[in-house]
C-alpha cells in the first residue's frame, strides 16, 4: 500500500488491536439504519457484478450480497479479512480479497460501486487514483453509491468534501442525495463509455 494514497495504516491496526468491531458495525444503530438506507437508495433491483472496498468485517457486504450476481470486496487488515470471509462462507457469490483501496481492483468491469466510508480516507493523490479506477472499472449505465460520516474527523477529507468531489467527476451524473445529521449518502449514474487503458 502506498502510503501516499491513504490515512496511515497504522490508525486502523491501532483500531482493531483492542476491539474486533470498533466502529459497532454489528451493534450500533448508526450503522444499522445507514445500511438499510445504503440498500433503499440503489436503484436497482439486482446488479451483475459489484466492488465494495474497504468492506472490515462484512457487515454490509452481507446485505449487499443478496442483491448481486457477483460481489467483490476487499480489506486491508488481514485478519479483518478473514473474518468477513468467515461470515459470508455462505455466499458462493461473495469473494473477499486482502488489498488496499485505491491500490487494488478486481479485473473486468461491474455495475455497481459502493464506497461506505472509504473514499474520505484517501488524500488527495489516492482520491485521483481512485476516480481513474472507477473510470476504468465502471460500466455505463452502472451505479456509484457513496456514504459518509459527516462530523469532524482527523481523516484527509470530510464527508461532505468528498460527495462535493465526486460530484464533479464529469463521468457521473447525480442520481439520488440523503442528506442525515449524522452522514450523508448520495447515487450516481455513469453516463458514458468505458475508458481504454
Amino acid at each position: 500500500m502506498d502510503p501516499a494514497l491513504f490515512h496511515d495504516r497504522s490508525y486502523f491496526e491501532d483500531q482493531y488491536r483492542s476491539d474486533p468491531d470498533p466502529w459497532g458495525f454489528d451493534s450500533r444503530w448508526y450503522e444499522q439504519r445507514k445500511y438499510d438506507l445504503t440498500l433503499a437508495a440503489l436503484p436497482d433491483a439486482r446488479y451483475r457484478r459489484a466492488l465494495e472496498p474497504g468492506c472490515a468485517n462484512g457487515a454490509l457486504t452481507e446485505r449487499l450480497a443478496s442483491r448481486c450476481d457477483q460481489l467483490v470486496a476487499c480489506e486491508l487488515i488481514d485478519h479483518v479479512a478473514a473474518s468477513a470471509r468467515r461470515r459470508l462462507r455462505d455466499w458462493s457469490n461473495v469473494h473477499v480479497e486482502t488489498a488496499a483501496f485505491p491500490d487494488w481492483q478486481p479485473d473486468g468491469t461491474g455495475d455497481l460501486v459502493v464506497w461506505s466510508e472509504v473514499a474520505y480516507y484517501l488524500t488527495p493523490e489516492g482520491f485521483e487514483q481512485a476516480v481513474a479506477q472507477l473510470e476504468c472499472w465502471l460500466e455505463p449505465g452502472g451505479v456509484l453509491v457513496a456514504v459518509h460520516y459527516t462530523g469532524n474527523t482527523n481523516y484527509p477529507l470530510g464527508g461532505n468534501e468528498t460527495h462535493e468531489r465526486i460530484d464533479d467527476i464529469d463521468f457521473l451524473s447525480h442520481h439520488s442525495h440523503l442528506i442525515d445529521p449524522m452522514f450523508r449518502l448520495d447515487v450516481w449514474r455513469r453516463n458514458r463509455p468505458l475508458t481504454l487503458t
